[in-house]
């Protein structure tokens, strides 16, 4: 539960996005999943919202991303969904879509060299080489069916992630085991010490708008991946250690990385 309550209107200077290949690279992947989406024929996206609506039973974020794909032609597509309909082209690779499981997609060799690809191509960040094996661990939890150890891996490297961002760019400093606010972006901290994933998600958002369409730094509680993070890690919420969930948060990895790799340093 997100309980955070901050006045979020204070004055940044924002820094703009550059334009280099690594960011065109994640550019290139939204772009060819939106014109997927425009190409599918009505039978094809038909079978997509009844699997999207089968999985939700489990996941109910499968639910938003099938609502986001299930839009007006010309409606913007959010981030995660035009992610995830990247992936899904694989079903075009199997002879019978009946049996093709998307959840099987984080196993195999397509899913692990994009993402992989994308992190080596991340021009900031100190702990890269830790983080990779980290997430190769986490891969191998995955596909062992070990979610309970899959997925706090996973909570965990989304927020590593930002940190290192956020730290390679100024925005923060590490002092010791803590964490500050450089620009006192977000107030109300006590000695400028940022206490939590939201905190940093506010100074992500001031520091480069697009981290808004990344929806594991959304600071709301419209989805239940994220307003049930805290209680997941801290071990009061024992019901989501799935699959799906597990899918979920392999989706936002590679979809933050495949973003971040565009930031230069």
């Amino acid at each position: 539960m997100i309980d955070d309550d901050f006045d979020y209107d204070a004055p940044v200077t924002r820094i703009a996005a550059h334009k280099n290949e690594a960011q065109q690279a994640g550019k290139i992947i939204l772009e060819n999943a939106e014109h997927y989406l425009d190409t599918m024929t009505a039978g094809e996206h038909a079978f997509l919202q009844k699997y999207l609506a089968k999985l939700a039973q489990e996941e109910a974020y499968f639910q938003v991303l099938a609502d986001a794909l299930d839009q007006p032609e010309a409606s913007k597509i959010a981030n995660d969904a035009l992610n995830f309909l990247y992936f899904w082209q694989l079903v075009n690779d199997e002879d019978d879509i009946k049996q093709f499981d998307v959840l099987a997609v984080p196993n195999g060799e397509f899913f692990k060299t994009e993402l992989f690809k994308a992190l080596d191509a991340m021009q900031v960040g100190a702990h890269k080489e830790q983080r990779r094996h980290l997430i190769e661990q986490a891969l191998n939890l995955y596909e062992q069916g070990i979610y309970a150890g899959c997925i706090p891996m996973l909570y965990a490297q989304l927020e590593g992630l930002l940190t290192d961002v956020l730290v390679a760019k100024g925005f923060l400093e590490q002092k010791d085991t803590k964490y500050l606010d450089v620009h006192k972006i977000v107030p109300g901290l006590k000695g400028n010490e940022i206490k939590s994933l939201w905190h940093k998600s506010k100074i992500a958002f001031e520091m480069n708008p697009y981290f808004t369409e990344l929806a594991v730094y959304k600071m709301d509680s419209s989805s239940s991946v994220t307003s049930t993070r805290h209680n997941l890690l801290h071990g009061t919420e024992l019901a989501y250690f799935t699959q799906g969930r597990s899918f979920v948060l392999f989706l936002w990895l590679f979809s933050v990385i495949s973003f971040m790799r565009g930031i230069k340093p």
